[in-house]
């Protein structure tokens, strides 16, 4: 009997239809996980929602090795930098003010490579938490945070004018759609998949999944030796908290500070507490010993609905919804599918992406 064997082209072809069935499975597997996660969630008592205390910020009874919380400017940084505290009780750092090598934070927030600077001392910062928001809004957010810096007005006080919008997005859309895909590309290449953490600002806002992306952190946050998140069970109070009230710094007393009194208070604190060590984490000699009690740094108190204070009743005024071009559009549809592909294995990051692009197609009917 004559055997057919089939050539080298057939058997690259079958093993490329394989590969796509089998990340098809797998993301049917993962949203029937994220779905069954969401409705035990869903069922928790509201009770629970009012038995967290997240109110202090403390050091590390021992050297810790930060993660990385990178994101494109505009994504939700600052959330997510105040739920990193709220699952840890520890401080979370920024790039900006902090090193990777002083060993007493959580985290500490990037925006490499979207901008230049990287973290000072990060040779042994080793994992990722990479959060994405939606090119059709980060985009236009990080617009709002360079229009109030230009015109001197506080963080989250205003929109931009559609006038001041449209005349930055024609200037500079095209190299920040390939900044924000040079920053996607750069985290996920340089982290492996288990050193990593995809998730998305829409999920993280969401009433449904947010307690399941604060659940995925709080895991991946858990995993650094030294750290200690809240129970499970605590999760969705604290994720309640940090997205649905606003954080306001307090003193000892209770008493509301402003920025300049809790800057002083952080650099007192800083140098009365901070321990050093080198480069392998190690306390250098001639420090004091690490205390078996965490010492407190800072103390926050979170504003509910009814307070005036509110986000939700200080919101940016102005224009509510920034439009792009059908060439923009399309542009950033491409930039997303071309990700989408070259990620197929990675699940969270395909299912967060084919729903961005599902967002930009609605805007593509509005645009025609």
């Amino acid at each position: 009997m004559n055997m057919i064997i089939p050539n080298a082209k057939q058997i690259k072809a079958k093993s490329r239809m394989l590969r796509k069935l089998s990340c098809v499975a797998g993301l049917m597997a993962a949203l029937v996980l994220i779905q069954n996660q969401s409705a035990n969630l869903m069922r928790r008592e509201l009770s629970s929602y009012q038995t967290c205390d997240i109110t202090t910020i403390s050091l590390p009874t021992q050297p810790i090795i930060p993660i990385f919380a990178a994101s494109y400017p505009g994504s939700g940084a600052q959330m997510a930098h105040y739920l990193y505290e709220a699952l840890t009780g520890l401080e979370a750092g920024d790039e900006w003010l902090h090193r990777g090598d002083t060993y007493d934070h959580v985290t500490i927030k990037t925006h490499f490579p979207a901008r230049t600077h990287e973290i000072e001392g990060h040779r042994l910062m080793q994992r990722v938490i990479l959060l994405l928001r939606n090119p059709l809004h980060s985009i236009p957010s990080y617009h709002n945070y360079i229009y109030e810096k230009d015109h001197h007005l506080p963080d989250h006080s205003v929109q931009a004018p559609v006038e001041a919008w449209l005349e930055w997005r024609d200037e500079h859309f095209d190299e920040e759609i390939q900044s924000w895909k040079n920053h996607l590309l750069h985290w996920m290449s340089e982290f492996e998949m288990k050193n990593r953490l995809v998730v998305s600002y829409e999920r993280l806002v969401s009433d449904k999944m947010g307690p399941v992306e604060s659940t995925r952190i709080a895991n991946f946050l858990g995993r650094t030796k030294g750290v200690e998140v809240v129970p499970p069970s605590h999760v969705p109070c604290v994720w309640d908290k940090v997205v649905n009230y606003k954080r306001v710094e307090v003193d000892e007393e209770g008493n509301e500070i402003d920025e300049d009194d809790e800057r002083k208070l952080a650099e007192s604190e800083l140098t009365r507490f901070r321990l050093l060590y080198d480069e392998h984490g190690k306390q250098l000699s001639g420090n004091n010993k690490l205390k078996k009690k965490a010492v407190v740094r800072r103390r926050v108190k979170w504003v509910s609905h009814e307070h005036p204070d509110h986000p939700e009743h200080s919101k940016r005024e102005g224009h509510k919804k920034y439009k792009f071009t059908k060439r923009q559009l399309d542009m950033i549809r491409s930039t997303l599918n071309m990700l989408r592909g070259k990620f197929l294995g990675e699940y969270t990051l395909v299912v967060i992406l084919s729903g961005y692009i599902e967002q930009i197609d609605e805007e593509l009917k509005e645009a025609k």
